[in-house]
């Protein structure tokens, strides 16, 4: 038997081997076989039995046919890679066995062939969904009315914009300012960095952040020189560069909302951001959450019982539970969240940068530390309040208008008056009635 025809026997194997574990669902690297899986799976069976031919081409072909699926089934990168790396590597632990090196290295060739075209079809499809998604964070950013130092992060998503272009047109001569003190965000690290961002260790992590997206994109230049074109590399460099993209964009925008707090007008007896600013704040939360693909939270509160305080003890003593209230709400907040005086005894909070679960968490903390104002402030009487968190996710085809602001906080008033129905002293969400943190009825 020949080298080649023993390379197909241990092909067949090690193929059978693989269909009998994804038919019994015992291969990890498959899903688990159901009607949404079988097309991917039969795809990437499909792709292994192209190495049976020992053609680099029609073991392309069916890369690319695999790679479409994958792409079809929204099924990630990392996965359909893992299923062919897998494949590769008991195929080459097999083979390695013999003394023979010709099979070794004829299937290193077709499994590399295999990667090499998963990996540039799953770059291709990438390469257009961050150009989409980068014209849409743009657009949002251009919509701000107070756009402070937002417009850095704006020409950096013009970089951006430039690097992935390049590598879409497989020009290299398009790719944006490689050293990073020269593009506009790095001239501004050099100049005025350190009179926004005062705290020195800061500084130098955003500093070393922007450096590292700059040295990623040389990297993804040197990649892309050398020959053959390694894509796995690329496209994984190119990701990492994006997540490095918009955690620029987000410190930025917190920066940009410390800027905004320091000047906007204030409520005189809470120190709470004045209610006329809400639409204000909410739109630009929406489009910055838009352009750094994070969301925000909202989280209205309500004292309870409040009316009681002022009719017992005076307002005199209401005002002070206002105060304290407030003050401790600033004291749990980060310096780029927002407090709005919403009402009488009513705030409204928005939590830039912030998932439901830390929202949450945060309400749950303030709710517990509403219990302890009584002896921390002098209190004549013991309060409590409640919570109703609402996230809020914004997508591209989302119109930003006072009725879209409307909505969410109708939604965060729903979810305090659950609170208040179910007994008060309550964080509640959508999320929480399902699984709550905790509640406790006074």
């Amino acid at each position: 038997m020949s080298t080649n025809e023993t390379l197909v026997q241990h092909l067949k194997e090690m193929i059978e081997v693989y269909r009998s574990r994804y038919d019994t669902s015992e291969c990890y690297i498959f899903f688990s076989k159901d009607d949404e899986s079988d097309p991917f799976c039969d795809q990437a069976i499909h792709a292994f039995h192209s190495f049976l031919t020992l053609d680099l081409e029609q073991v392309g072909s069916a890369s690319r046919e695999m790679a479409k699926m994958g792409i079809t089934y929204d099924t990630p990168y990392l996965v359909v890679i893992n299923i062919v790396k897998s494949f590769k590597r008991n195929m080459m632990d097999v083979l390695l066995q013999n003394p023979s090196t010709h099979m070794a290295v004829k299937f290193y060739q077709l499994a590399n062939a295999m990667e090499n075209c998963i990996a540039q079809a799953y770059l291709n499809f990438e390469i257009d969904n961050f150009i989409k998604y980068n014209k849409i964070r743009m657009t949002s950013i251009k919509k701000l009315n107070h756009i402070g130092t937002l417009h850095l992060y704006e020409a950096h998503l013009l970089w951006f914009d430039s690097l992935v272009i390049s590598l879409r047109d497989m020009d290299m001569s398009k790719m944006p300012e490689l050293n990073p003190n020269k593009c506009l965000l790095g001239q501004w690290l050099q100049k005025d960095a350190s009179k926004v961002l005062t705290d020195p260790v800061l500084l130098e992590k955003f500093t070393s952040l922007h450096k590292n997206l700059h040295l990623i994109a040389k990297n993804i230049e040197f990649s892309f020189s050398a020959k053959p074109i390694d894509f796995d590399i690329i496209i994984l460099l190119l990701k990492k560069a994006e997540l490095f993209s918009l955690s620029l964009g987000v410190e930025l925008s917190i920066i940009n909302n410390i800027n905004y707090q320091a000047t906007a007008s204030k409520d005189p007896l809470t120190g709470a951001l004045n209610r006329q600013l809400l639409f204000h704040i909410f739109s630009t939360q929406f489009e910055l959450s838009r352009a750094t693909d994070k969301s925000f939270c909202l989280i209205m509160i309500d004292l309870d019982d409040f009316k009681l305080v002022n009719d017992t003890y005076g307002h005199i003593e209401g005002d002070k539970v206002l105060k304290s209230f407030s003050k401790m709400i600033s004291h749990n907040l980060r310096e780029s969240d927002f407090i709005i005086r919403y009402g009488g005894e009513e705030f409204l909070l928005i939590l830039p940068s912030s998932s439901l679960k830390n929202a949450l968490v945060l309400a749950e903390n303030m709710r517990i530390s509403t219990q302890s104002l009584k002896e921390e402030y002098g209190l004549q009487k013991s309060v409590t309040a409640s919570f109703g968190v609402v996230e809020v996710i914004p997508e591209a085809k989302d119109i930003m208008n006072e009725a879209m602001m409307s909505h969410y906080i109708e939604e965060a008033d729903q979810e305090l008056y659950y609170a208040k129905q179910h007994g008060k002293n309550q964080v509640s969400s959508a999320h929480s009635k399902k699984d709550p943190i905790h509640s406790t009825s006074v």
